[in-house]
């Protein structure tokens, strides 16, 4: 009976995007800013497509970007997008494409000289008067949470996290540089700020429940727990955080 319950309780929490919290975490708090009738109304780019991704949250005409072809179908399967399997250094669209650009957790998964190229191709396809934001990992207190999660999930497993393992080989990338840089690229056409996002001691808290079966008995629970708090936790980014959000938005809005 109790293994019942428990596979209806973990199917319940992962029914909808908002199953795994992190994920609703990066893209809840873009909806707010950017507001449901910009993203209806405009042609969203999101770089660097999964099952769960910009287009869960908000309505509108997504077209989902990757170079892994298993990326892009994951997208396709879960979410009504355009699907393109692309090289993010070098988009296959004409300059002022889109409205709304998004890249969330995806810079540190490329090489480090790629992230600038890809900045470049972010701002190059951006409409004059678009909002884009980028989001990525970062910092020492973010590699130290990775690492705990990975030591958690190997004991518990004996396995490995493949994307966490990437972060660490690729380093997670440096806000100030990319901040920077398209600081640099904008040339005063649009504001640049920075937030943070996922406070750190809660994004690692919210891992080890999903990945590494923490608390142990009850799990499942506390999966559900999650999954109700997410309105919360999407708007909670105190103290340190596990990503930088970079903001793109014209002058004049």
């Amino acid at each position: 009976m109790f293994s019942g319950v428990d596979r209806w309780l973990r199917a319940h929490a992962e029914k909808d995007g908002r199953g795994y919290p992190d994920w609703a975490v990066r893209y809840a708090p873009i909806v707010r800013r950017f507001g449901r009738r910009t993203l209806r109304d405009r042609r969203i780019l999101e770089i660097g497509a999964n099952e769960n991704g910009i287009a869960r949250f908000a309505r509108g005409k997504v077209v989902a970007v990757d170079i892994n072809p298993a990326h892009v179908a994951a997208a396709r399967q879960t979410q009504k997008v355009l699907p393109v399997v692309a090289d993010i250094a070098a988009l296959p669209f004409k300059d002022h494409s889109f409205g709304v650009c998004v890249c969330m957790d995806t810079f540190e998964h490329i090489e480090g000289p790629v992230r600038y190229r890809a900045s470049d191709e972010i701002v190059r396809t951006l409409e004059t008067n678009g909002q884009a934001v980028v989001g990525f990992p970062c910092g020492s207190g973010a590699s130290k949470a990775e690492e705990r999660v990975k030591r958690a999930y190997r004991r518990l497993t004996g396995g490995k996290i493949k994307w966490l393992e990437e972060h660490a080989g690729l380093g997670l990338p440096n806000p100030v540089r990319v901040y920077s840089h398209f600081r640099e690229q904008l040339r005063g056409t649009h504001r640049v700020r920075r937030s943070g996002n996922a406070t750190l001691f809660l994004w690692e808290w919210m891992w080890k429940v999903l990945m590494c079966n923490w608390p142990g008995r009850g799990n499942a629970v506390f999966q559900v727990l999650l999954r109700w708090l997410v309105p919360v936790l999407s708007r909670i980014h105190l103290g340190r955080c596990y990503r930088t959000m970079i903001w793109i938005e014209p002058r004049d809005q």
